[in-house]
């Protein structure tokens, strides 16, 4: 690739959808209608509008829409990606970055305004604050296919003592080793999958009192003092910008 990059809009009234691939260059992704779940490393981030996700080359990830998406795709050059973090980054996208974007699209890879408006960009996310928070699954078979479970359904009514007996462990083995493999402890990571969930059904139209009862909270107002907690953003949010 000669230029520093390459842009391309994605947008689709149907599921967006790839399969587990890697690219040959790292990729920028701005996401401005929609939520797009992205998996990579044993990790899965639900990302919603207004956020962009970097991963850098040769990284192996999957990903899907929820809905309706329309996303910026931008493909680096390697000798730009080196500015960029060595890791997959999900933050909130300033309007500073989304304009650097969007001038970019609009430009030939080889044009003199193009240099500056990479800078932008790679100052911008390299100092932007870190949003959508990664969950981890466990990678042993009975966890793994535990959580897979209650990444369907989740429940903040779901403790412990049950986990640990859906998968016939003691409650103090299956605390030492869920959290040696997801690294937080149980309660946490259960609230990153409520959040992860909901900002996915959020997404698809769901309501927000709905979204609170089926993930068991007897008051909405606590799931979304919860959801705010994690994200950083009210739930509404999601929803009205989806």
């Amino acid at each position: 690739m000669t230029g520093a990059y390459i842009n391309r809009l994605v947008e689709s009234d149907a599921r967006h959808s790839a399969s587990v691939h890697t690219h040959d260059q790292g990729q920028l992704t701005y996401i401005e209608r929609g939520v797009l779940s992205l998996e990579a490393e044993g990790d899965i981030w639900a990302v919603p509008p207004g956020r962009l996700h970097w991963i850098p080359a040769g990284v192996q990830h999957a990903s899907r829409s929820h809905g309706e998406v329309r996303f910026w795709l931008t493909l680096v050059s390697n000798d730009f990606a080196r500015r960029l973090p060595h890791r997959i980054t999900v933050l909130e996208a300033s309007s500073l970055l989304v304009s650097a974007l969007d001038r970019l699209r609009s430009l030939r890879p080889d044009d003199a305004f193009a240099a500056p408006l990479l800078d932008i960009v790679a100052h911008e996310v390299n100092a932007g604050t870190e949003d959508a928070p990664a969950m981890r699954l466990p990678s042993p078979p009975r966890l793994r296919d535990w959580a897979l479970g209650f990444l369907a359904a989740p429940s903040v009514k779901t403790g412990i003592d049950a986990a640990a007996e859906a998968v016939a462990m003691s409650r103090r083995s299956f605390t030492r080793h869920f959290e040696r493999e997801v690294g937080m402890t149980f309660a946490a990571w259960r609230r990153s999958v409520i959040v992860h969930r909901a900002t996915v059904r959020l997404a698809e139209g769901a309501g927000v009192g709905e979204v609170a009862l089926d993930a068991g909270y007897e008051s909405v107002s606590a799931f979304i003092a919860m959801f705010r907690s994690v994200s950083g953003h009210p739930p509404g949010e999601i929803r009205r910008r989806a």
